[in-house]
């Protein structure tokens, strides 16, 4: 008898949150019980150092021009729990903050690699777009239908799954690890899936393969259902991101991006997406997703350096309040 595809889903769905929740809570107590953190020694100025893949993110988020940012102070002792709500909206805001205006403080070199990045899409496009398209449309076979039906929703539905399963995890059997990957999880979702890509497909307007035989056929700020960047490729990435960022098992990176790498595959195969709008909303998934994890690891150790603050504004013939936002 045969498997529906939704079961087939469902079990990879429990399966792929429960082994990387458990890689991940491993990785933390290691983390915790670490000696370092009891007795933390300084690193001299004239060594260099080589910094994680997380802070690496950090400091290209919220201090790309502060040189200082790159060493900084021996970071504290990393938060283990998901302390209270009150704290989680303060995380989120400075996750929005952090993310949403990293351009405003980008140097001359942060701009640099962004156009080298827009560039890479470009050329993307330009080399496969259209042959991709035509082989998937000449090659559809039964078993790649199954395989659509099944992975295609990870860039979905089935990604919030995902999240909610590491929240049972996290609130229900009180897991640490599965709390953070949870909150980072549903920040990326929202920054990146919520957020930038549908501004970025309503400015761009760009016609989906189905749509138009011309990948060069735009229509700027004229609805929000149109190709560029592909929103099943933002949500899945950013959330394999979050999910391979918070562990140090290469399998579990491995598995995250399989999944996410087959859901952008599935768009181009079901002539939904282009090559190109695949490819850039993986690179916005993944920015965001680490560039969370990479804030929030910085704020949990005391080391978050995004600081907003409201003050209200009263005067003669003015009545309003003031945002100021520190980086």
């Amino acid at each position: 008898m045969r498997t529906p595809p939704r079961a087939l889903s469902l079990a990879l769905i429990v399966l792929l949150a429960t082994v990387s929740a458990a890689s991940a809570s491993d990785a933390l107590d290691a983390e915790v019980r670490s000696p370092c953190d009891d007795a933390p020694q300084a690193v001299p100025a004239d060594e260099a150092v080589s910094l994680p893949r997380s802070e690496a993110f950090a400091t290209f988020l919220t201090a790309p021009d502060d040189s200082s940012a790159s060493t900084g102070s021996a970071a504290g002792p990393p938060a283990t729990q998901f302390e209270s709500w009150k704290n989680a909206g303060d995380m989120a805001l400075k996750d929005t903050v952090g993310i949403l205006g990293a351009p405003l403080h980008w140097s001359a070199k942060n701009w640099l690699v962004f156009g080298g990045i827009a560039a890479g899409v470009v050329a993307v496009g330009f080399a496969f777009d259209y042959p991709m398209r035509n082989k998937t449309q000449a090659n559809q076979t039964q078993a790649l239908d199954d395989m659509s039906k099944i992975i295609q929703p990870f860039g979905a539905e089935y990604s919030w799954a995902v999240i909610g399963a590491y929240g049972v995890a996290g609130f229900v059997f009180h897991d640490p690890a599965a709390k953070n990957i949870f909150f980072d999880s549903v920040m990326a979702s929202i920054l990146a899936s919520g957020i930038i890509t549908p501004t970025l497909k309503f400015v761009i307007g760009r016609d989906r393969p189905y749509q138009s035989t011309s990948s060069t056929s735009f229509h700027p700020f004229s609805g929000s259902d149109n190709s560029f960047p592909s929103g099943h490729a933002t949500q899945a990435f950013a959330v394999a991101s979050v999910i391979s960022a918070h562990s140090d098992q290469w399998w579990v990176s491995v598995a995250a991006y399989t999944v996410a790498g087959l859901v952008g595959f599935c768009r181009i195969y079901n002539n939904a997406h282009w090559t190109s709008d695949v490819t850039a909303g993986a690179l916005i998934g993944t920015f965001v997703g680490r560039g969370v994890v990479a804030l929030n690891d910085r704020i949990r150790s005391g080391e978050g350096k995004v600081s907003v603050s409201f003050a209200p504004l009263y005067g003669d013939g003015v009545k309003g309040g003031a945002v100021m936002v520190v980086f």
